[in-house]
C-alpha cells in the first residue's frame, strides 16, 4: 500500500500512529568507553581488544572522560536541563553471543541527559518538535559474523562508546520519523561528536510503532523494528508494519495484543519477527558497583554550543529568506556546507542570494577546498554590489578552489569592463537598432533584453546584464527627454484610465505556437519504477521550479493531479537561465527518459518519489502571469480573490477533493436509489418568495451567527402530479442555495 493510501485509511478509520525512536550514535572518541583500546574501524578482526572489552574475569572498567564531554555537547544542542548533576552507571542484563559479560554497562537511574527537544522542518515547510525522554551513554556490543556452520565474534567494536537517544512516543507520521532521524544525524555531525556513517553502523535506530484511536491517550502494545541504518528503509519498514497492524485491527476489531520485536528485510521489503518483546523488568537493571558516580556540573557549565549554527536554525534562516525547504536541507546535510552558508550570510544578510550563489558555483564535494572563508565573503560582496558578473564569479571561485594562491582581485580587475566601454558599446548598438530603440522609448521595455544581448556580444561577459540594461534605459530616456519632452507630457496628460491600467498590467513575451501530433504519451499517474528506461512525453502545469545551477528541477502536474519531477541540465538546455524563470501554472510539454533518482534524493511523500524524467526536449505551450495567490496555500488567501480566479482555486488540493467527493456522494445516492427502482426528476426551483403550496428550507446564515433565512423549494404540486400520474418511486437531489450575493462572478458557486 502506498504511503498516501495508508494515511487515508488511518484517517478513514479514526486511527493515529504512535511512534518513538531509540537512536544509537557512535561517539568518535580516541579510545573505547571503559578501556584504552583504540576506537577505530579496522578490517582485521579482534585487533583492538583487551581483557576489559572482551569481558575477562578480574578486570575493572575506567570511564572515558571524553565520551562524557561529547554527550554533554549533544545535550546542549537539544536544550537539556541537565537536572542530573551527578550521573551513575547501571548494568543491563541480557544473554547473547555478542555480549560475553551477559551485561551491558549503560545508564538507567541517572542518565547524563534527562530531557531535550528537537525541532524539524518537513519538506513542505511546516514544523514539528520531538521531545526526548532521555539520552544516555552505553557501551556497544561485539559484531557477529555468521558462516554456514558456525558464528564468529569480532570484539573490535565491543566497548565502543554510544549515546542512545530515546524519544517520547510523540511522532504521528511515518515521514516525520525519518525526518527526525536525519536531523539527529546532522546535529551530531555538525557538533563533530560523531561521523554518524550509516553504512559503517555508526548511526542506527530502533523504531517502535503502534496504533490507537484518535483523541485517545492509551498506549497499545507496540512493535519495535530493530537496527534500521537507512532513512529510506525506515519509511518502508514503518509502512509495512503499520499496514500489518491496520489489517489486524480491521479483521479483529481490536488492536494487536502482543509486544513484538522485528527485523526489516530490505530485499523482500518485509518485517520478520525476532522475538516477543522483553519488558523493562526482563533486563534486571542494577547499579554498576565497579564505576563511581560522576559530578558533571562544572563540565556542563564550561561547555557551550552555538545553537544558531545547528540545522533547524540554519534552515529557518534559509526558508524565511525564500529558499525552498528541500533546498535548505542541502546545506544542513553537511556541517561544512552549513557553516560556510552561515559565515557568508552573517555578512551579506541575503539568504536567497547566498544560497543560490553557493549552489551555482561550488559543488557538494568542493566545500572542503575552501581555504579562507573571508576570501569567499569578499567575492560575494562584490557580486552582490554588481561590480562583477556571474561568469567572473564562477571562473574565480573555480580557480580559487583549485589553487589557494589564485589572485581573484587581479582577475576581476583584468576582466571587468569599464562604464565608458559599456556606454560606447550601447551607443553603437542603439544606432544600429533604431526600431527596437524607438519601441523601448515608447514604453516596451521588454525589448531592452534584445539590446543587452547585442551589447554583451561586443564587450563580452565582463559586465553584469542588469548594469547594461539600466545603462541602455538611461541613455534612451535621456535621448527621449531631449527630443520629445513636450510631446510626452501631452500624451501623458491625455492618457485614459483604461490605457494606464493596460500599461500597468504584466506583459508576457511572445512565444511561438507549438503544434504537435502528440502532446503526451503518458499521464504522471501511469509512471512507476517499471517505466525506468522508457522514453515518454508529459504535458502539464509547472507547479514549482528549483534552481541548482547546472541543473533545474521542475515539479510538473498534469490532469491526473500527480506531481512528477523533471530534471533539466545545462548541457541539454543552454537557455537554462531563462527556463528557471518559468512561473507556476505555465504549461509545458517535456520529452525524455524515465530514470532512477539517487537514493539520497528519494521523496517518500510522492508516489513517484524514486524516479524522475531526464529531459531531452521541452516546449512551452503557454506562459503564466504572476499568480494572484499561491494555489497550495489558497485557504490563507482572500476569499474575494479566490472567487474572482475560481479556475485557479479549483486546482487547490482541498477544493479538488471536495469537488470529487461531491460527485462521488451524488453518484452513490443515484446508484443506490436506482437499484431500488427510483426515478430521478427535476422540478422548477423558485428563487422568489411564494404563498401557500411551497415548502421552504430553514438555513442558518454564516453572515450573522444565530440568525436564519428561508430558501423556497419547488412547489409541492409538481411532485403531486407525478404521484397522481402513477410514479410510485421518484427522487430529486435538491439544490441548497448559499447565503451569498448574486454577483455574476459568484453565480456558479451559489448552490451545492
Amino acid at each position: 500500500m502506498e504511503l498516501e493510501q495508508l494515511n487515508e485509511q488511518l484517517k478513514k478509520h479514526e486511527l493515529e500512529l504512535v511512534i518513538g525512536l531509540e537512536t544509537h550514535v557512535r561517539l568518535n572518541t580516541k579510545t573505547k568507553l571503559f578501556c584504552s583500546c583504540p576506537n577505530q574501524e579496522i578490517e582485521t578482526p579482534n585487533q583492538n581488544i583487551c581483557s576489559v572489552c572482551t569481558g575477562q574475569m578480574g578486570v575493572l572498567p575506567a570511564i572515558n572522560k571524553e565520551a562524557i564531554k561529547k554527550a554533554i555537547y549533544f545535550g546542549k544542542a537539544v536544550k537539556s536541563t541537565f537536572e542530573n548533576e551527578i550521573i551513575s552507571w547501571d548494568r543491563k542484563h541480557y544473554e547473547y553471543p555478542d555480549n560475553p559479560k551477559n551485561i551491558q554497562i549503560t545508564q538507567f537511574h541517572h542518565p547524563i541527559i534527562p530531557d531535550g527537544q528537537v525541532s524539524c522542518f518537513r519538506n513542505d515547510g511546516s514544523q514539528f518538535t520531538v521531545n526526548l525522554t532521555q539520552v544516555h551513554i552505553e557501551e556497544d556490543a561485539a559484531k557477529l559474523m555468521h558462516e554456514k556452520k558456525v558464528s564468529l565474534v569480532d570484539f573490535n567494536k565491543a566497548g565502543v562508546p554510544l549515546i542512545e537517544i530515546v524519544t517520547e512516543p510523540c511522532i504521528r507520521h511515518i515521514e516525520d520519523a525519518s525526518i527526525y532521524a536525519q536531523y539527529i544525524q546532522r546535529i551530531v555531525q555538525n557538533l563533530g561528536i560523531s561521523e554518524a556513517n550509516l553504512e559503517k553502523g555508526e548511526f542506527k535506530s530502533d523504531v517502535s510503532v503502534s496504533l490507537r484511536k484518535r483523541r485517545s491517550y492509551k498506549l497499545n502494545p507496540r512493535t519495535e523494528i530493530k537496527n534500521l541504518n537507512s532513512f529510506k528503509f525506515m519509511v518502508e519498514a514503518l509502512k509495512e508494519e503499520v499496514e500489518k497492524q491496520l489489517n489486524y485491527f480491521l479483521e479483529h476489531k481490536e488492536f494487536r495484543p502482543d509486544q513484538t520485536t522485528v527485523l526489516f528485510d530490505a530485499d523482500l521489503k518485509q518485517t520478520k519477527t525476532m522475538r516477543k518483546k522483553e519488558f523493562e523488568a526482563d533486563y534486571r537493571f542494577i547499579s554498576e558497583p565497579d564505576l563511581p558516580f560522576v559530578n558533571i556540573k562544572d563540565v556542563v557549565d564550561n561547555i557551550s554550543v552555538d545553537i544558531s549554527s545547528l540545522p533547524f536554525a540554519v534552515e529557518s534562516i534559509l526558508i524565511k529568506g525564500g529558499v525552498l525547504p528541500q533546498d535548505a536541507k542541502f546545506f544542513t546535510a553537511d556541517a561544512v556546507r552549513s557553516k560556510t552558508f552561515v559565515a557568508i550570510n552573517d555578512v551579506i544578510k541575503d539568504p536567497s542570494f547566498v544560497a543560490k550563489t553557493l549552489v551555482n558555483n561550488i559543488g557538494a564535494e568542493e566545500y572542503g577546498n575552501i581555504h579562507r572563508i573571508e576570501h569567499l565573503i569578499e567575492i560575494f560582496q562584490m557580486f552582490k554590489a554588481e561590480k562583477i558578473t556571474s561568469v567572473l564569479v564562477q571562473n574565480a571561485i573555480t580557480a580559487y578552489l583549485k589553487d589557494r594562491t589564485f589572485d581573484y582581485n587581479k582577475y576581476f580587475e583584468d576582466n571587468t569592463i569599464s562604464q565608458s566601454q559599456i556606454d560606447e558599446a550601447i551607443a553603437k548598438v542603439i544606432s544600429e537598432n533604431e526600431a527596437i530603440a524607438n519601441d523601448i522609448k515608447s514604453g516596451n521595455q521588454g525589448k531592452a533584453g534584445i539590446l543587452v544581448g547585442k551589447v554583451i556580444g561586443i564587450i563580452g561577459k565582463g559586465a553584469p546584464g542588469k548594469v547594461i540594461r539600466e545603462s541602455i534605459l538611461a541613455q534612451l530616456a535621456a535621448d527621449s527627454l531631449a527630443t520629445t519632452h513636450a510631446e510626452t507630457a501631452s500624451k501623458q496628460s491625455a492618457k485614459s484610465s483604461a490605457e494606464k491600467q493596460a500599461a500597468e498590467e504584466e506583459t508576457l513575451p511572445q512565444i511561438p505556437i507549438v503544434i504537435k501530433e502528440q502532446y503526451r504519451s503518458h499521464k504522471a499517474s501511469e509512471l512507476s519504477e517499471a517505466s525506468i528506461s522508457q522514453k515518454v512525453t508529459l504535458a502539464g502545469w509547472v507547479s514549482s521550479v528549483r534552481d541548482h545551477g547546472e541543473l533545474i528541477f521542475i515539479d510538473l502536474r498534469d490532469s491526473s493531479h500527480e506531481i512528477f519531477q523533471v530534471r533539466l541540465s545545462r548541457e541539454s538546455f543552454p537557455n537554462l537561465d531563462e527556463l528557471v524563470k518559468l512561473k507556476p501554472e505555465s504549461v509545458i510539454t517535456v520529452t525524455g527518459e524515465v530514470v532512477q533518482r539517487k537514493a539520497d534524493d528519494y521523496n517518500p511523500a510522492l508516489r513517484t518519489g524514486t524516479i524522475e524524467l531526464e529531459t531531452s526536449e521541452l516546449d512551452i505551450l503557454n506562459l503564466s502571469k504572476t499568480l494572484p495567490f499561491e494555489i497550495k496555500r489558497a485557504h490563507k488567501s482572500n476569499e474575494t480573490v479566490r472567487f474572482k480566479y475560481k479556475y485557479l482555486d479549483h486546482r487547490n488540493d482541498d477544493v479538488r477533493r471536495a469537488i470529487i467527493n461531491r460527485h462521488k456522494v451524488i453518484k452513490l445516492m443515484r446508484d443506490l436509489l436506482d437499484e431500488q427502482e427510483f426515478l430521478e426528476v427535476e422540478t422548477p426551483i423558485l428563487t422568489a418568495g411564494t404563498d401557500e403550496g411551497a415548502r421552504e428550507f430553514i438555513v442558518p446564515t454564516r453572515k450573522k451567527a444565530g440568525s436564519f433565512y428561508t430558501l423556497p423549494q419547488a412547489p409541492q404540486q409538481f411532485k403531486q402530479i407525478l404521484m397522481v400520474s402513477g410514479y410510485e418511486k421518484y427522487f430529486q437531489i435538491a439544490r441548497c442555495f448559499r447565503d451569498e450575493d448574486s454577483r455574476a462572478t459568484d453565480s456558479p458557486n451559489l448552490h451545492s
